[in-house]
């Protein structure tokens, strides 16, 4: 769509996938730790309608929070999705500012003597490459020197799970279909591998709805890749009723595509004809202006300089 930013469509599947109860839960459920997994109760997982995110971090993050039961006690599930191409080594710093707000924004809905709820933090990764940066806070601060050792229990502890889809094979993604399709193109798109069987995984089709088909096709279609192996791409799914479904959608986005490209041509002819219009006749008026001048100046004095009309 005309203004929409390079990261959106991102952050649209993702936040589409995921905001879904049934997809986050199976996906937090296979992806999380062991034992913080089997802690959580998972029919009480809802989401939160508040994002984090600095405005300047929005062009390459998107976040969701979740908010499920922990054992006796509240707790938040925080997915931050991560799509710039280059890592922030200072990301445990934001983060931690992320989950601060969680905390104000609790804490001001739930006086004293109520105790902070604990946040989980999970950071998923759409990168090409893996990240060298350190999950753990702790190593963002000085304390080399032997002189600051005594230090270290005034600093801030704190460590966030990271997921990197680039160094997560494509069968060790878990989940529900349509979350498992999701993260499997999120991981392609980078390598140039939104083609391949994985992505295009037949098994998995069938199990998603129709509107999570569109969305993974318009995603894979507005991706940086040649339309016509796209087309060829699904040309050779097997079965049936498959094939003529995402031909439709495929057809349906190419005739997006075309309305789309007229509308901007005429956004910009009419834009740029109103642009030399008003050029043409402010030098028109100008000119006018110009010529009334020296009139009133021959009528006065019935010589103007060759000097001064210039």
């Amino acid at each position: 769509m005309p203004g929409d930013t390079l990261h959106q469509p991102n952050d649209k599947l993702l936040k589409a996938t995921f905001s879904i109860p049934e997809n986050a839960r199976a996906f937090f459920k296979h992806h999380l730790p062991p034992d913080v997994s089997a802690a959580i109760v998972w029919d009480t997982l809802t989401l939160e309608p508040a994002s984090f995110v600095d405005p300047q971090f929005a062009a390459s993050e998107s976040d969701l929070l979740f908010q499920a039961k922990f054992q006796q006690t509240d707790t938040f599930l925080y997915l931050l999705f991560e799509h710039q191409s280059t890592e922030d080594p200072r990301m445990a710093l934001r983060l931690l500012s992320y989950v601060v707000r969680i905390w104000e924004r609790f804490a001001s809905g739930n006086p004293h003597p109520a105790k902070l709820p604990p946040i989980f933090p999970l950071v998923l990764a759409q990168a090409k490459r893996p990240w060298k940066t350190s999950t753990k806070f702790q190593d963002l601060i000085d304390l080399a020197s032997l002189s600051a050792a005594g230090l270290h229990p005034w600093q801030p502890s704190f460590v966030y799970q990271l997921m990197e889809l680039v160094s997560t094979p494509y069968e060790a993604i878990g989940g529900t279909p349509e979350g498992i399709l999701t993260l499997r193109a999120l991981k392609a798109e980078p390598v140039q591998e939104l083609l391949s069987d994985q992505v295009f995984d037949e098994a998995l089709f069938p199990s998603i709805s129709k509107d999570a088909l569109e969305r993974l096709l318009r995603y894979i279609f507005n991706g940086e890749l040649n339309k016509t192996l796209f087309m060829e791409r699904i040309s050779q799914i097997k079965t049936p009723k498959i094939r003529k479904s995402t031909m439709t959608l495929a057809d349906q986005f190419r005739e997006e595509g075309k309305t789309e490209g007229i509308s901007i041509g005429l956004e910009k002819g009419i834009s740029e004809g109103i642009s030399l219009g008003l050029e043409k006749g402010l030098l028109s008026g100008l000119i006018a202006v110009r010529n009334s001048v020296l009139r009133v100046l021959e009528l006065k004095h019935s010589r103007v300089p060759e000097g001064l009309a210039e």
